[in-house]
């Protein structure tokens, strides 16, 4: 079943955060690496939430949806944001060999997001090689895929597993222990930047692939999301001093689980913050409700980036 029949993406708070520290990275990005007429290459589905939030934060006007789904296509056209929203038609597999060779596009950098709603495989490994092997200069790529243990075959085999789709990245002696729970999701993370930064050095790429984002998030199954620059020849020191820096808000350094809140809640919470004693538990009992401690901590930590829904009577 095509994804969109299931999830509506502009309804999860812990996805909703991990797109805005995506996209306050990218804008940090832009006042550096003379990112100002990029090209957004992504799933739109038929939601189009990152194409309208790189169009309204990001300033970008160029953006082009991948849909494979032929029902998805046909829904994608129907509601795409902006005028300067182009759908292709096709998996991305099919549809990015289409695009390294379009001169217009290739004149310009890509802010490139492969987001898939499935795990790390050999049909994503590849598309991230040849995204390393054809993207334009200073170009950003970020994918995102599931990351739940189970995916990746049975604990006594998941080190083989990985080391089928990564190669050589993945170390012989990588403990078992790596790849259970929480562990798995960290492991698929810093080994997929490991194989993008040993893709882009193999090519020889002028600039290689500097390190950007790994972000680890969960609405329901675990996600990874990580990326980083390919810079020019000559901006890779740019680029790392970038996101070298003490703000940098693309490496959280746990996994966000942001609590489903309703708008009262939120906005009773947002109300007490920012402040220099992290709320208690009694005190949100105070206010009149209750959430556990992970979920204040997770609400305290992101409430900037905590998304604000409205329900919409016609």
């Amino acid at each position: 079943m095509a994804s969109f029949n299931v999830i509506n993406y502009s309804l999860r708070p812990s996805k909703s955060i991990q797109r805005q520290l995506v996209f306050d990275g990218i804008r940090k990005l832009q006042a550096h690496l003379h990112l100002e007429d990029i090209v957004y290459v992504g799933f739109g589905s038929v939601w189009f939430t990152d194409f309208v939030m790189v169009h309204k934060l990001l300033g970008v006007r160029e953006m082009i949806s991948i849909e494979g789904n032929d029902v998805g296509y046909r829904r994608a056209l129907f509601n795409a944001p902006f005028a300067t929203v182009t759908v292709k038609h096709g998996f991305s597999g099919q549809v990015l060999p289409e695009l390294f060779v379009d001169a217009a596009l290739r004149a310009k950098p890509w802010l490139i997001w492969l987001d898939y709603d499935y795990e790390l495989n050999e049909s994503v490994r590849d598309d991230l090689r040849a995204v390393i092997e054809n993207a334009p200069a200073n170009s950003v790529l970020l994918v995102t895929f599931n990351g739940i243990e189970g995916k990746y075959g049975q604990a006594p085999e998941r080190s083989e597993r990985l080391r089928e789709i990564l190669g050589a990245v993945v170390p012989d002696d990588l403990p078992k222990s790596s790849c259970k729970g929480d562990r798995m999701q960290a492991a698929l993370a810093d080994l997929t930047l490991d194989f993008l930064k040993s893709s882009a050095a193999e090519i020889a790429r002028p600039g290689g692939f500097v390190s950007a984002f790994r972000i680890i998030y969960q609405d329901g199954a675990p996600m990874v999301t990580v990326g980083g620059v390919l810079p020019a020849k000559g901006a890779a020191r740019v680029a790392a001093d970038v996101v070298g820096e003490a703000d940098w808000p693309g490496r959280p350094p746990a996994p966000i689980k942001a609590p489903h809140l309703t708008m009262r809640e939120a906005a009773v919470l947002q109300a007490q913050l920012p402040r220099d004693a992290p709320l208690s538990r009694p005190q949100v009992q105070e206010l009149g409700f209750d959430l556990e401690d992970h979920e204040l901590e997770a609400f305290q930590t992101y409430y900037r980036q905590y998304p604000a829904f409205a329900q919409i009577v016609a």
